[in-house]
């Protein structure tokens, strides 16, 4: 049997950011988005983390081809998340198992997440509520802590100034969740904008 071709890591578990999220806004309104995308490659497991916006999806397989990614190898997608831009490019991944929390409305993928869940050594579903019900961040543990928290923490502007998200279904909630996350993490990946390091970690 042929073996599908792999990206060798070094070390087992790398992170690697496919493309930044970002915002639009007139004013206070967004007028468009799309989530920052992430893989995570470990052992012989490729994993993508939110796949962006529908619109953005030919921009996603170009991103995808400069690393020498392809879709079909792509064995897991966890959407943090069932808002259409993080959840846009599922489709694309057609071999995929697709992972979101069963509080998400409405349910996709043939698994579901409930609560917290290791996807497998070195890499962990936890349940961030706040912005949606079932809002999940996905810690990884490589060379350093990451933390890929969708819109749990959307921009580096909501970590300085320690604000929830401004959509979310309870800001209280939320702003535990954002503790919990900067607490556990060294680097944030977040929903809509660049990786970045927590102050005072190294």
């Amino acid at each position: 049997m042929q073996q599908r071709a792999r990206v060798l890591t070094d070390p087992p578990v790398r992170v690697r950011l496919v493309r930044r999220g970002f915002i639009e806004r007139q004013g206070t309104a967004i007028v468009a988005a799309s989530a920052s995308v992430t893989l995570i490659e470990a052992s012989d497991r490729l994993t993508i983390v939110d796949t962006g916006s529908p619109r953005e999806c030919d921009d996603l397989l170009f991103a995808l081809k400069a690393i020498q990614v392809e879709p079909k190898d792509v064995d897991i997608v966890v959407n943090t998340h069932l808002h259409i831009d993080h959840c846009g490019c599922n489709e694309l991944f057609e071999n995929a198992v697709v992972y979101a929390h069963q509080l998400e409305s409405p349910p996709i993928g043939n698994l579901r997440i409930c609560g917290s869940m290791i996807l497998f050594p070195g890499v962990e579903v936890v349940h961030t509520p706040g912005h949606t019900a079932g809002s999940v961040t996905v810690f990884v543990r490589a060379e350093k802590r990451y933390a890929i928290c969708g819109d749990a923490i959307p921009t580096k502007a909501n970590y300085d100034s320690h604000v929830p998200p401004f959509i979310a279904i309870d800001k209280n909630l939320a702003t535990k969740s954002m503790d919990a996350i900067i607490a556990s993490a060294d680097t944030i990946i977040p929903g809509h904008d660049a990786p970045f390091d927590i102050q005072g970690k190294k």
